[in-house]
């Protein structure tokens, strides 16, 4: 349950990776599909370390070792399916008061369990998909409202339904109505202990909707209509914002080909009503009136290294007043891709930022690529905290900007596959808001950097 559990599966894995012989990819080999069972596993294990931290009462810098192993399996009776996943999260090393939570550490957790229904033809149309029936990971569109992101240890996991169906053609429904795991242990002391404890799922927050996707609607585009309803409720033990939201919107995006120009467009409204604090005595229903706002327009280059450079900007609303509540939330989003690395770094999220900027992408040979992206960071609202910093100026003097972010990776498949190492960096040159509002800590600027070691077997 320490160390040396952690240790037992990392060496098994290995074990796998050099062995090979006999393991069966889930759903990809002639094991499985003759056994009708399949098994598939990865272990990662990620150094990190960051200086200059922007968030108020975390500590100036901090370092962690964290490991991810997951093993997958599944059972196939032919139209029906069981599918089951175990994570074992946990992290070691981090600071006392480290900004490291619930979602780097979360020891050998089942974190999906359901039946799945395979389905084909639906409403006259010929296709194919799945309904999923018990606990399971979701993504939808984007990911920025709904995503399993990888960089996460310990995603979020859902109990309930969800439907998933694409037609002949590429046309795509996914339906979810769920409720949301808590992850626990979640006190500083069992999560820095790594100590097992099982999630709960959470009886007080309701979670549903879906999204339809038009493939090739409008030149060689896909068109997405979405919307997703969050009804929350205080319960024994657990205060809430009793957010009732409801997030409708819609996205136009053109996937990334060499020699073309691809582009996304997406954008959000959010309504409902929410508390201003979790606090008992705040019994104010504030009327909720935000949104967000994403565009993105590249170019892939279609010779040597494919380099694909892309410019973008987004935006998502902040601020909040005595009757309005004007503060985007991202549901169950992902940020890794749009806003670089998380855990203890991660200051930017989509709440109460405006953010341009520039990247490149490239890939030198099958096992080689790279990235590097510049962004701008910017307050929407300059008398809301900065998306996920909590740092804040009420009277709105410290102005709007936050600085100017620069991050970049590099990753290398040293066994094709099966065996690939990554390296990434992040320097947050801090604005006047993140140096000048008064409860931003004097730390300079904000220096990340991580090491990351993956095997899939």
């Amino acid at each position: 349950m320490k160390t040396g559990y952690t240790a037992m599966l990392s060496g098994a894995a290995f074990a796998l990776l050099v062995g090979g012989a006999g393991t069966a990819q889930a759903g990809s080999g002639k094991d499985a599909d003759a056994t009708g069972f399949s098994i598939e596993g990865s272990v990662r294990a990620r150094a990190e370390v960051v200086e200059g931290q922007v968030r108020p009462n975390a500590p100036d810098s901090d370092a962690m070792l964290s490991f991810r192993t997951l093993i997958t399996a599944s059972y196939d009776f032919g139209g029906v399916h069981i599918t089951g996943e175990i994570d074992d999260a946990r992290s070691y090393f981090q600071h006392g008061q480290s900004t490291a939570g619930t979602s780097e550490s979360n020891a050998l957790e089942p974190l999906q369990a359901y039946l799945g229904i395979d389905l084909g033809t639906v409403a006259d149309q010929k296709g194919k998909g799945v309904l999923r029936l018990g606990r399971f990971t979701a993504s939808s569109g984007s990911g920025r409202l709904l995503d399993r992101p990888d960089w996460s240890n310990s995603p979020n996991s859902f109990l309930g339904a969800n439907l998933d169906w694409s037609s002949k053609r590429g046309d795509r429904l996914q339906l979810i109505a769920v409720r949301p795991f808590d992850k626990l242990p979640s006190d500083r002391a069992s999560i820095e202990d790594n100590q097992v404890e099982l999630d709960r799922a959470n009886a007080g927050v309701h979670f549903w909707g879906g999204s339809f996707t038009r493939a090739k609607a409008l030149a060689g585009a896909n068109a997405e209509v979405f919307a997703y309803g969050l009804d929350e409720r205080d319960r024994a033990g657990r205060a809430t914002r009793n957010r009732d939201l409801f997030t409708f919107g819609g996205r136009v995006n053109r996937a990334a080909g060499k020699g073309k120009l691809d582009f996304e467009l997406e954008g959000a409204l959010q309504r409902g009503t929410t508390r201003g604090s979790t606090s008992a005595s705040d019994v104010l229903d504030r009327k909720v009136r935000a949104g967000m706002a994403n565009v993105e327009i590249g170019y892939t280059f279609a010779s040597g290294w494919t380099p694909r450079v892309t410019a973008f900007v987004g935006y998502a609303s902040g601020d909040t007043s005595a009757t309005d509540y004007r503060r985007f939330d991202p549901l169950f989003g992902g940020r890794r891709g749009d806003y670089g690395p998380l855990s203890l770094y991660g200051p930017a999220s989509w709440s109460n930022i405006v953010s341009p900027g520039i990247a490149l992408e490239a890939k030198p040979s099958k096992a080689w690529d790279f990235s590097v992206k510049a962004r701008k960071f910017m307050l929407a609202s300059a008398t809301d905290s900065f998306a996920a910093t909590s740092v804040r100026d009420a009277s709105g003097a410290s102005g709007r900007d936050a600085g100017t972010q620069i991050e970049g990776r590099v990753r290398n498949w040293l066994v094709p596959k099966r065996l690939r190492v990554e390296a990434g960096a992040a320097w947050l040159a801090k604005g006047r808001f993140l140096t000048d509002a008064p409860n931003a800590p004097a730390t300079g600027d904000m220096r990340f950097g991580y090491l990351t070691l993956s095997t899939f077997f």
